[in-house]
């Protein structure tokens, strides 16, 4: 590929600072991210905090710890092999990526990086569930998608059991949308845009026809090691209701008070309230 330009880039300021650096040379036709979904979040938002005109297609490479939204977008190939399938392309000898497309969360109330766009936003259980991950099994040199798996499994294991526990603290928060308004003690709040999320699961069940998928658990909320199975298969409507402490709606905004800091896509970050979440356009995302 002798027209394309690389850069290696290990932070969100180095990923900023290659793209400002490519779009002064001129267009974007397309942008390859290779890395894991916090490279994927932190190119989004160089992207689109900056955004000028037309956003180049981009091409979605697994290669980090965690390729949550990699593997929604249909992502098959590993990196060797995508970049040999992307150039066969190029080159009018190979099939055509697979292209979907896909709306992004922005999430404004970080506290000094303005606002951020990502696929999955988590509070509560799950912030402290990526906590664990990076505290007790990182450390140990686990490789790819089992050590993400690992750490699911341990929120997994507290949340059947549905006992006061260090990963699992009552957070007080009020949440905000159109159609509800509801303050309490919370388990853990999720958003996405995406499909489904870590080993397949899709633990929302709204109707509505918006964007963004919204999930909330109250803290000890009931029938939990009943419900929690087929709640995280996508089959949630029949058995979590809110009366129970089950809230989940497809959503265009949310605005989120007494949460504290937050995850976006395994990354961590500081809040500054309100947050507020939001949807931009569809993206094109194409994988191999």
């Amino acid at each position: 590929m002798p027209e394309a330009q690389l850069q290696e880039a290990s932070s969100p300021q180095d990923i900023s600072q290659a793209l400002r650096d490519w779009r002064a040379a001129g267009p974007l036709d397309l942008l390859v991210v290779i890395g894991g979904d916090g490279t994927l979040q932190a190119a989004l938002t160089a992207l689109l905090q900056e955004q000028a005109g037309d956003l180049p297609g981009l091409l979605v490479v697994p290669g980090g710890t965690t390729n949550m939204s990699a593997a929604d977008f249909g992502a098959r190939l590993k990196p060797e092999a995508a970049l040999r399938a992307l150039s066969a392309w190029l080159q009018g000898e190979g099939a055509p990526p697979k292209t979907v497309e896909r709306a992004v969360l922005r999430v404004e109330g970080e506290t000094s990086r303005g606002p951020q766009f990502g696929m999955f936003f988590g509070a509560g259980a799950i912030l402290n569930g990526v906590r664990y991950f990076h505290q007790h099994i990182r450390p140990t040199g686990l490789r790819g998608a089992l050590g993400p798996a690992l750490a699911f499994g341990r929120l997994l294991l507290s949340l059947l059991r549905n006992q006061p526990h260090p990963l699992l603290p009552a957070m007080p928060a009020h949440l905000s949308a159109a159609d509800g308004d509801w303050k309490s003690d919370w388990l853990l709040v999720l958003a996405s845009t995406l499909d489904r999320l870590l080993v397949g699961c899709r633990p929302y069940w709204g109707a509505e026809q918006a964007p963004v998928h919204f999930t909330a658990i109250m803290h000890r909320p009931r029938r939990l090691l009943r419900v929690l199975p087929p709640l995280l298969c996508g089959r949630g409507a029949a058995v979590a209701h809110e009366q129970d402490g089950y809230i989940s709606r497809n959503l265009n905004a949310l605005s989120l008070s007494g949460t504290g800091d937050f995850m976006l896509d395994g990354e961590l970050f500081q809040a500054q309230e309100p947050i507020r979440l939001s949807a931009t356009s569809p993206l094109r995302f194409l994988t191999f």
